[in-house]
């Protein structure tokens, strides 16, 4: 809505230099007020499925740039015991020998996903010590995301990273 909102003001001065063609400066300054008036959209939740047991999540998974189209990101989930997983996340070296992205921890299968308690970095405000979910989107694959708005956890998920990039986002399961 803002980026519509910024392009309606553009239109708007261009039309205004031009000054020829009244009906059309009236028509979007009608838009304008419109839009400025409507009730912002409710966010649009993405579809989530719930995994019945631990061992649908269990495998590799990897972004679309893997493995070798730019910054990718892959995903290895394995069994421990009980409802507890490996979790380790591993992106493409940089020129330097680091990875582009790391994590290694343990999640808990809960509410149908994997939940991983986000340790404090410096970096991190109090409230940004939240939740990493690892989720179904349907059976070969899964979302990589944290409690809180898309800009809340594509933050605090950068903050794994070596580049400017992010864990949170959609993995595909591939055979390894």
């Amino acid at each position: 809505m803002i980026k519509k909102f910024a392009f309606s003001l553009m239109v708007l001065a261009a039309l205004t230099a031009c000054k020829n063609d009244k009906n059309v400066k009236d028509e979007v300054q009608e838009e304008l007020s419109t839009e400025q008036a409507a009730p912002p959209a409710a966010p649009k939740e993405e579809a989530y499925q719930q995994a019945t047991q631990v061992q649908e999540l269990l495998g590799t998974y990897v972004t679309s740039n893997y493995p070798d189209k730019g910054i990718w990101k892959k995903v290895t989930i394995s069994y421990v015991a009980g409802d507890q997983v490996k979790v380790e996340i591993t992106g493409n070296p940089l020129e330097d020998g680091r990875p582009s992205c790391a994590m290694r921890d343990i999640g808990t299968f809960k509410n149908g996903r994997i939940e991983i308690q986000i340790e404090k970095k410096e970096d991190m405000a109090d409230a940004d010590r939240t939740l990493m979910l690892l989720q179904l989107k349907d059976k070969d694959n899964i979302a990589l995301r944290s409690k809180g708005t898309r800009d809340q956890y594509w933050i605090v998920l950068s903050l794994f990273c070596n580049v400017s990039t992010t864990l949170a986002d959609n993995y595909k399961r591939i055979a390894e």
